[in-house]
């Protein structure tokens, strides 16, 4: 045989196995695309499950994902579902299970109202990070501090202070029995009041002056005296003003002495 038979045969070799090798992934593709229509059209939903959910209801939620008994279990992917769940302000994450069996299992995390934010008179629930929750129902009495007096859309930094101060008061424990308002139309503004007694907070090192605050707490409740107002916004010292006169509480050298 001479060379020139031996390269066709060659060529017609390579051929063969270049087809091969495109039917092969055609098929592969081919069975790829039926298994995935075969799994998603052969199983449907059986069992929606919610878990974690304490202030939404499993109808509000079951409307949220718009998934219902019947329906295919893989013809909405869970990253739709989740983006469908996120959608309520009460859902801060959650996670979706899909069981061949038919059952889809939602585990919510719910935000936790930490305040009420008055806006034009009305109050509303806010969560931890100043997201509006929902308007507070008529009657409902709750324990919670009241922001007001703050625009959250002119005024987006002293807001956003007044939610942190929130939070950090949250935190620890102001022994206090009365209604708590925080107001403020900018950050250096911020002011809590406890009743009668407005505390001039400002920006910042909230944990701090939550501590100096404790303390001025203690003195005047010792000296009995009625206070018009306290300002805790300077690093060195507290400055409390009884009715007539100022009196200061001065932080130097990790003591603390009043006058």
């Amino acid at each position: 045989m001479n060379r020139r038979n031996i390269r066709t045969l060659q060529r017609k070799k390579e051929s063969k196995k270049i087809k091969f090798a495109v039917f092969m992934g055609i098929l592969f593709i081919v069975s790829g695309i039926a298994m995935y229509f075969f799994i998603t059209h052969s199983f449907s939903v059986k069992e929606i499950v919610f878990i974690g959910n304490r202030h939404l209801k499993n109808d509000e939620l079951r409307s949220l994902i718009k998934v219902y008994k019947e329906d295919e279990l893989f013809g909405v992917s869970g990253r739709e579902l989740y983006g469908r769940l996120r959608r309520s302000p009460w859902v801060r994450d959650a996670v979706i299970r899909k069981e061949l069996s038919g059952k889809i299992v939602v585990n919510v995390t719910e935000a936790e109202p930490i305040a009420i934010f008055n806006i034009a008179g009305r109050p509303y629930l806010i969560d931890r990070d100043g997201n509006i929750l929902e308007p507070l129902k008529e009657g409902t009495v709750l324990f919670l501090p009241i922001i007001k007096d703050i625009d959250h859309n002119r005024n987006r930094e002293a807001y956003a202070e007044a939610v942190k101060f929130v939070n950090v008061l949250n935190r620890r424990t102001l022994s206090y029995g009365g209604s708590i308002e925080i107001t403020g139309q900018r950050p250096e503004d911020i002011t809590l009041k406890l009743g009668s007694i407005a505390i001039k907070i400002g920006a910042g090192d909230f944990e701090k002056k939550i501590e100096r605050l404790e303390f001025a707490k203690d003195e005047i409740e010792k000296r009995n005296i009625a206070v018009e107002h306290i300002d805790l916004r300077f690093a060195d010292k507290i400055i409390v003003k009884p009715a007539g006169r100022s009196e200061e509480v001065e932080e130097s050298g990790g003591e603390k002495k009043t006058k």
